[in-house]
């Protein structure tokens, strides 16, 4: 505009959008499920499935319905409506690999975790493609979180350079 130009990291403004969301969604503690038509196998180590076991509790209550098949093999018949179907194995597999690492069980800090790691997974990569209406979309969502600016790894989501820094890196500065 005629103050000058902004950059917009859009990989940064979908995870600050999404993080929001999810964290929203995990706060929510609510029943909804979504079942699936077929189970998602997901196979597991000998010690991931020892502590899963111990830890299945956590998955339960975040409604995940899992059950056991075979040695170190879970299945995965539901789970929480707010997973993006695009990429669901990635997703529980992430949430998964979150309950296996956490050594002291804090809801708050788990709760964040899961969203810090789906938005970022969920979120736009480098070099995709994305058409104008997308990007104005994504502006939209991005006015309406409750912090804009950062991602939430605390990464810039916008960078303004005033006309005044745009003329002087071309070294045509007018002066103030």
């Amino acid at each position: 505009n005629e103050d000058g130009m902004y950059l917009i990291d859009q990989h940064a403004a979908a995870e600050r959008f999404n993080y929001e969301k999810y964290l929203k969604q995990l706060g929510t503690h609510d029943n909804h499920m979504q079942d699936l038509l077929i189970p998602l196998k997901i196979e597991l180590t000998n010690q991931e499935a020892i502590i899963l076991k111990e830890k299945i509790n956590k998955l339960i209550d975040l409604n995940f319905e899992i059950e056991d098949f075979g040695i170190n093999t879970i299945l995965v018949r539901s789970h929480p409506y707010w997973l993006p179907d695009y990429c669901l194995e990635e997703a529980i597999r992430k949430i998964i690999d979150i309950v296996l690492s956490e050594r002291e069980f804090d809801p708050y800090k788990f709760t964040e975790k899961v969203a810090i790691t789906l938005a970022c997974k969920m979120s736009i990569k480098a070099n995709d493609h994305q058409e104008l209406p997308a990007l104005e979309d994504l502006l939209e969502r991005l006015r309406n979180t409750e912090n804009p600016f950062t991602c939430p790894h605390g990464r810039p989501t916008i960078i303004a350079y005033s006309k005044y820094e745009l003329e002087k890196l071309f070294m045509r500065s007018m002066e103030k």
